[in-house]
Protein backbone atom coordinates (compact mmCIF):
# COMPACT_ATOMS: atom_id res chain seq x y z
CA UNK A 1 0.00 0.00 0.00
CA UNK A 2 1.44 2.98 -1.23
CA UNK A 3 0.38 6.91 0.25
CA UNK A 4 2.04 10.17 -0.53
CA UNK A 5 1.99 13.53 1.18
CA UNK A 6 4.39 16.41 -0.13
CA UNK A 7 4.69 19.61 2.30
CA UNK A 8 8.46 20.33 2.40
CA UNK A 9 10.09 22.98 3.94
CA UNK A 10 13.81 24.44 1.80
CA UNK A 11 15.95 22.19 3.87
CA UNK A 12 13.79 18.72 3.21
CA UNK A 13 14.28 19.01 -0.46
CA UNK A 14 17.87 18.76 0.08
CA UNK A 15 17.44 16.28 2.19
CA UNK A 16 15.27 13.77 -0.47
CA UNK A 17 17.61 14.97 -3.30
CA UNK A 18 20.60 13.62 -1.40
CA UNK A 19 18.80 10.07 -0.02
CA UNK A 20 17.33 10.07 -3.69
CA UNK A 21 20.63 9.65 -5.32
CA UNK A 22 21.38 7.02 -3.01
CA UNK A 23 18.52 5.16 -2.55
CA UNK A 24 19.36 2.21 -5.75
CA UNK A 25 22.70 1.00 -3.09
CA UNK A 26 21.85 2.66 0.62
CA UNK A 27 21.18 -0.46 1.96
CA UNK A 28 23.88 -2.80 0.59
CA UNK A 29 26.44 0.18 1.68
CA UNK A 30 25.00 0.19 5.15
CA UNK A 31 27.08 -0.55 7.90
CA UNK A 32 26.17 -4.38 8.89
CA UNK A 33 26.98 -3.89 12.74
CA UNK A 34 25.24 -0.63 12.83
CA UNK A 35 22.10 -2.97 11.46
CA UNK A 36 22.50 -5.63 13.81
CA UNK A 37 22.44 -3.30 16.70
CA UNK A 38 19.44 -1.33 15.98
CA UNK A 39 17.44 -4.25 15.31
CA UNK A 40 18.49 -5.70 18.46
CA UNK A 41 17.84 -2.50 19.80
CA UNK A 42 14.39 -2.67 18.94
CA UNK A 43 13.17 -5.83 19.33
CA UNK A 44 14.55 -5.55 23.29
CA UNK A 45 12.66 -2.37 23.89
CA UNK A 46 9.11 -3.18 22.21
CA UNK A 47 8.93 -7.09 21.92
CA UNK A 48 4.90 -6.73 21.56
CA UNK A 49 4.15 -3.87 19.66
CA UNK A 50 1.20 -4.21 17.48
CA UNK A 51 0.76 -1.23 15.09
CA UNK A 52 4.46 0.56 14.39
CA UNK A 53 5.10 3.76 12.97
CA UNK A 54 8.77 3.81 11.23
CA UNK A 55 9.35 7.50 10.76
CA UNK A 56 12.64 8.03 8.51
CA UNK A 57 12.38 4.38 7.24
CA UNK A 58 14.10 4.43 4.07
CA UNK A 59 15.10 1.30 2.25
CA UNK A 60 16.00 -0.34 5.58
CA UNK A 61 14.20 -3.81 6.83
CA UNK A 62 14.17 -3.70 10.52
CA UNK A 63 10.05 -3.23 10.12
CA UNK A 64 10.18 -6.81 8.04
CA UNK A 65 11.69 -8.49 10.77
CA UNK A 66 8.77 -7.73 12.81
CA UNK A 67 5.19 -9.80 12.93
CA UNK A 68 3.33 -6.83 13.99
CA UNK A 69 -0.44 -7.20 12.42
CA UNK A 70 0.24 -2.95 10.84
CA UNK A 71 3.88 -1.98 10.30
CA UNK A 72 4.47 1.72 8.25
CA UNK A 73 7.65 2.39 6.69
CA UNK A 74 6.99 6.55 6.27
CA UNK A 75 9.78 8.24 3.87
CA UNK A 76 10.30 11.43 2.59
CA UNK A 77 11.85 10.20 -0.33
CA UNK A 78 10.15 8.08 -3.02
CA UNK A 79 12.84 6.57 -4.26
CA UNK A 80 14.27 5.42 -0.78
CA UNK A 81 10.60 3.22 -0.18
CA UNK A 82 10.82 1.71 -3.56
CA UNK A 83 14.12 0.74 -3.17
CA UNK A 84 12.89 -1.91 -0.37
CA UNK A 85 12.87 -5.30 -1.12
CA UNK A 86 11.47 -8.30 0.62
CA UNK A 87 9.28 -6.47 3.28
CA UNK A 88 5.94 -7.71 2.33
CA UNK A 89 3.01 -6.46 4.60
CA UNK A 90 4.63 -3.02 5.34
CA UNK A 91 2.49 -0.28 4.15
CA UNK A 92 4.90 2.57 3.00
CA UNK A 93 3.66 6.22 3.23
CA UNK A 94 6.15 9.12 1.63
CA UNK A 95 5.59 12.35 4.13
CA UNK A 96 7.53 14.93 6.22
CA UNK A 97 8.51 13.24 9.67
CA UNK A 98 7.45 17.17 10.89
CA UNK A 99 4.24 16.54 9.57
CA UNK A 100 2.56 13.50 9.56
CA UNK A 101 -0.43 11.59 7.92
CA UNK A 102 -2.03 10.18 10.31
CA UNK A 103 -4.79 9.81 13.06
CA UNK A 104 -4.10 10.55 16.35
CA UNK A 105 -3.13 7.97 18.85
CA UNK A 106 -2.69 5.24 15.54
CA UNK A 107 0.14 3.39 16.88
CA UNK A 108 1.57 1.54 20.06
CA UNK A 109 5.51 2.04 18.84
CA UNK A 110 6.74 4.87 16.79
CA UNK A 111 10.95 4.57 16.08
CA UNK A 112 13.27 6.23 13.89
CA UNK A 113 16.72 5.53 12.76
CA UNK A 114 19.19 7.87 11.66
CA UNK A 115 16.58 10.72 11.30
CA UNK A 116 16.26 12.92 13.74
CA UNK A 117 20.01 15.00 12.50
CA UNK A 118 18.40 15.47 9.05
CA UNK A 119 15.35 17.20 9.94
CA UNK A 120 15.02 21.09 11.17
CA UNK A 121 13.52 20.74 14.09
CA UNK A 122 13.93 17.25 15.71
CA UNK A 123 11.13 18.57 18.53
CA UNK A 124 8.52 18.46 16.01
CA UNK A 125 9.39 14.99 15.31
CA UNK A 126 8.95 14.16 19.00
CA UNK A 127 5.78 16.15 19.01
CA UNK A 128 4.13 13.91 16.06
CA UNK A 129 5.15 10.58 17.45
CA UNK A 130 3.47 11.84 20.89
CA UNK A 131 0.12 12.81 18.71
CA UNK A 132 0.65 9.55 16.84
CA UNK A 133 1.08 7.10 19.68
CA UNK A 134 -1.32 5.58 21.76
CA UNK A 135 -1.41 6.68 25.74
CA UNK A 136 1.84 4.40 27.09
CA UNK A 137 2.82 4.19 23.78
CA UNK A 138 6.60 3.96 23.10
CA UNK A 139 9.49 6.33 20.81
CA UNK A 140 12.82 5.03 19.64
CA UNK A 141 14.91 7.37 18.55
CA UNK A 142 18.78 6.18 17.11
CA UNK A 143 20.59 9.33 15.64
CA UNK A 144 24.47 9.54 15.66
CA UNK A 145 26.10 11.04 18.86
CA UNK A 146 26.75 14.73 18.03
CA UNK A 147 29.15 15.22 21.22
CA UNK A 148 31.88 13.42 18.68
CA UNK A 149 30.69 14.76 15.95
CA UNK A 150 34.19 15.72 14.78
CA UNK A 151 34.65 11.84 14.26
CA UNK A 152 32.01 10.94 12.32
CA UNK A 153 32.97 13.90 10.00
CA UNK A 154 36.29 12.47 9.56
CA UNK A 155 34.65 8.75 8.73
CA UNK A 156 32.63 10.55 6.22
CA UNK A 157 35.82 12.24 4.68
CA UNK A 158 37.76 9.07 5.29
CA UNK A 159 34.83 7.10 3.34
CA UNK A 160 33.98 4.98 6.06
CA UNK A 161 30.57 6.10 6.49
CA UNK A 162 27.82 6.98 4.09
CA UNK A 163 27.34 10.36 3.13
CA UNK A 164 25.08 12.15 5.32
CA UNK A 165 23.32 15.24 3.15
CA UNK A 166 22.04 18.10 5.19
CA UNK A 167 22.17 17.49 8.61
CA UNK A 168 23.11 18.60 12.19
CA UNK A 169 24.29 15.98 14.70
CA UNK A 170 22.22 15.92 18.01
CA UNK A 171 24.49 16.07 21.27
CA UNK A 172 23.21 13.34 24.76
CA UNK A 173 21.55 16.17 26.36
CA UNK A 174 19.85 17.51 22.73
CA UNK A 175 18.30 14.20 22.54
CA UNK A 176 17.42 13.89 26.46
CA UNK A 177 15.45 16.95 25.92
CA UNK A 178 13.11 15.57 23.14
CA UNK A 179 11.10 14.02 26.09
CA UNK A 180 9.28 17.04 26.56
CA UNK A 181 5.81 17.27 28.45
CA UNK A 182 4.44 14.76 26.77
CA UNK A 183 7.07 11.92 27.37
CA UNK A 184 8.40 10.19 30.32
CA UNK A 185 12.33 9.67 29.63
CA UNK A 186 12.98 5.62 30.26
CA UNK A 187 17.07 5.70 28.68
CA UNK A 188 19.21 7.74 27.04
CA UNK A 189 22.35 6.14 26.02
CA UNK A 190 25.28 5.73 23.85
CA UNK A 191 26.18 2.52 21.90
CA UNK A 192 27.86 1.23 19.13
CA UNK A 193 31.21 1.72 20.35
CA UNK A 194 32.86 -0.71 17.78
CA UNK A 195 30.60 -0.67 14.23
CA UNK A 196 33.12 -3.16 13.02
CA UNK A 197 34.05 -6.81 13.25
CA UNK A 198 32.17 -9.98 13.80
CA UNK A 199 28.70 -9.67 16.06
CA UNK A 200 30.36 -11.04 19.34
CA UNK A 201 32.88 -8.57 19.34
CA UNK A 202 30.58 -6.00 18.68
CA UNK A 203 28.70 -7.09 21.04
CA UNK A 204 31.57 -7.27 24.00
CA UNK A 205 32.86 -3.98 23.40
CA UNK A 206 29.24 -2.87 24.02
CA UNK A 207 28.92 -4.42 27.11
CA UNK A 208 32.06 -3.15 28.72
CA UNK A 209 31.12 0.16 27.89
CA UNK A 210 27.48 0.49 29.11
CA UNK A 211 27.60 2.14 32.50
CA UNK A 212 26.25 5.28 32.71
CA UNK A 213 25.37 7.47 29.41
CA UNK A 214 27.73 4.58 27.62
CA UNK A 215 30.38 5.21 25.17
CA UNK A 216 29.83 4.93 21.19
CA UNK A 217 29.36 6.63 17.49
CA UNK A 218 25.70 6.44 17.78
CA UNK A 219 23.11 7.49 20.96
CA UNK A 220 19.26 6.62 21.49
CA UNK A 221 16.93 7.92 23.29
CA UNK A 222 13.65 5.63 24.80
CA UNK A 223 10.46 7.99 25.03
CA UNK A 224 6.87 6.58 26.96
CA UNK A 225 3.99 8.73 26.56
CA UNK A 226 2.49 9.73 29.38
CA UNK A 227 -1.01 8.29 30.51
Amino acid sequence: MWASRRNETADSGATRQHYDALAPDYDAQANQACKRAYAELLARVAPDAQRILEIGAGSGMLLAQRSAPLRVACDLSFAMLAARKGDGGVQRVTADAQRLPFRDASFDLAFSVNLLEHVPDPQRVAGEASRLLMPGGTFLGITPNGNVAWLLELLERLHLKLPEGPHRFLTYDEMAALKGEAFELLECRRFIACPAGPPTFVRWVDARLRRGRGSGLFHYVLLRKRR
